[in-house]
C-alpha cells in the first residue's frame, strides 16, 4: 500500500492529499509539477534597440547607469545568483574599477548563453574599450567646461556638445552589442515568454534629466 512520503500514514486508495498531514501526495505534486512545466513564465526582459538608442541619446550616454541596474536586476531574478545591481551601477563612477565591472556584466551573460549551448557574439574585451572610451570622453568634455568656464566661447561649447555626443555614441554602440545578445538569450528561453520591461521610475528620471540637459545645451550655444 502506498505511503505518505512526508508524515508517513499508510493510505489505500487514489487521494490527492494525505488526510492527516494535508500535504500532497506524490501523484498530485507530479501532476502539479508537471503542469507548472507546461504553463511558459512571463519574462519582462526585453530591451528593443530602439529603446536604448533613443533613451542613450536623450540622457547622453547617462542611460548606462540605468542598463546596468536593470539588467544587473534581471540576471539576479532570472539566475537566483547574488548580485547587487544598485552597486554594480554605481561602481561605473569609479574609474579603473568601472572597466572590471563591464567585463564581469559582459562575461556573466556570455557565460549564460555559451551554457545554454546558443550563440552569441559577446566580446568581454569589446566592452572594457568601448567603456575606456565613452569615460575618456566624457572626462575631456567636463574638465574642459567646468576647469575654466569663464574662457568658454560658443565654439568651445559646441565642441563640447560634440564630445558628450561622441561618448553617447560609444556608450550606444557598447550596449547594442550587450543587448542583442542578451534579447537572442531571453528568446531562447523554453520555460518563458518575453515581452518587454516595463517603463520604471528610474527610467523616467533618466529621461527628464537628459531632456533638461539638451535644452540647457542648446540655450547655452543659441545664447
Amino acid at each position: 500500500m502506498p505511503f505518505c512520503t512526508h508524515c508517513g500514514v499508510e493510505y489505500g486508495q487514489p487521494a490527492n492529499f494525505c488526510n492527516r498531514c494535508g500535504r500532497a501526495l506524490p501523484v498530485a505534486a507530479a501532476r502539479e509539477s508537471s503542469v507548472a512545466a507546461a504553463t511558459p513564465l512571463e519574462l519582462p526582459y526585453y530591451l528593443s534597440l530602439n529603446r536604448i538608442f533613443f533613451m542613450t541619446a536623450l540622457t547622453f550616454g547617462f542611460y548606462l547607469y540605468y542598463w546596468f541596474y536593470l539588467t544587473w536586476k534581471q540576471y539576479r531574478d532570472y539566475t537566483g545568483s547574488e548580485a547587487y545591481p544598485v552597486w554594480h551601477a554605481l561602481t561605473l563612477l569609479v574609474p579603473i574599477y568601472n572597466l572590471f565591472r563591464a567585463h564581469a556584466h559582459a562575461t556573466a551573460y556570455r557565460d549564460l548563453m555559451r551554457d545554454a549551448d546558443i550563440p552569441g557574439s559577446i566580446k568581454a574585451w569589446l566592452a572594457v574599450v568601448l567603456t575606456l572610451i565613452a569615460e575618456i570622453l566624457a572626462f575631456a568634455a567636463s574638465f574642459r567646461a567646468y576647469f575654466n568656464p569663464e574662457a568658454l566661447t560658443q565654439d568651445s561649447v559646441v565642441s563640447i556638445f560634440i564630445i558628450e555626443a561622441i561618448a553617447a555614441v560609444a556608450v550606444i554602440a557598447l550596449l547594442v552589442h550587450l543587448q542583442s545578445n542578451i534579447n537572442r538569450y531571453w528568446h531562447s528561453r523554453p520555460n518563458g515568454r518575453v515581452r518587454s520591461a516595463r517603463i520604471g521610475v528610474g527610467e523616467v528620471i533618466f529621461g527628464i534629466v537628459g531632456a533638461l540637459l539638451w535644452l540647457s545645451g542648446l540655450a547655452t550655444i543659441f545664447s
